[in-house]
């Protein structure tokens, strides 16, 4: 079976180590993500856990800075069972106070090469593009993003490109993610340059709604 994984996009909350201009209020708390990681990692059925730091956001650019966090299960069951241990719940309900979610997915390779998280963009400088879609247009999707990702993928440094299913998560109707590794943040400002203007690249864009579109480098290499 292939893993499922946790996609967690979250600016950090005002009580985090950065400020954030429209967070809700609540009351002071630390930020623990370490002390959830560490709980989640020793959990039966978890595979690898990591981070990363998105420096450009589109179409619009976030106002504060927001990190990625991906944790790989076995399956959804052993991710149910995970979810059922109160230390495990304790320590996240922690960490989530600290920060506001753009989106939060349980996800499924399901197109490009063999998937793994420990592996993922983990060479020093290589860049991860993250797009979290809603769909709008189901059919003008799917017709028009295998042309989309041949003309993405034909730029220099573009690496592979994955599409992942949403099994799970909130407020999930009609989403969908991406993703693709670059070589250097350079050939993904190139790939950008090269394509904001095609029209292969309007036509998709044209079908999905941005939840959040993400290039990012690693904080972890596990």
């Amino acid at each position: 079976m292939q893993k499922t994984g946790a996609h967690r996009v979250r600016p950090p909350h005002p009580r985090d180590r950065r400020p954030q201009g429209e967070a809700r209020p609540v009351p002071p708390v630390p930020r623990s993500p370490a002390a959830f990681i560490e709980t989640l990692s020793r959990q039966r059925g978890v595979g690898a856990d990591r981070e990363f730091e998105s420096f450009l956001a589109l179409p619009e650019p976030d106002p504060t800075e927001v990190f990625i966090g991906m944790t790989t299960y076995d399956s959804l069951r052993a991710n149910a069972r995970i979810q059922r241990n109160p230390k495990v719940v304790w320590d996240f309900l922690r960490f989530a106070r600290t920060m506001d979610l753009k989106a939060y997915v349980y996800v499924r390779p399901v197109e490009g090469p063999p998937f793994d998280l420990a592996r993922l963009a983990a060479r020093p400088g290589e860049v991860l593009e993250v797009g979290v879609r809603r769909v709008t247009d189901p059919a003008g999707f799917d017709a028009t993003r295998p042309p989309f990702i041949e003309l993405l993928s034909g730029q220099p440094g573009v690496g592979d490109s994955w599409e992942l299913e949403v099994v799970k998560g909130k407020d999930t109707a009609g989403l969908t993610v991406g993703m693709t590794v670059y070589q250097d943040r350079q050939a993904a400002d190139a790939a950008i340059g090269a394509l904001r203007e095609h029209p292969t690249t309007a036509a998709y864009f044209a079908t999905f709604e941005p939840v959040a579109l993400q290039y990012a480098t690693s904080t972890t290499n596990h």
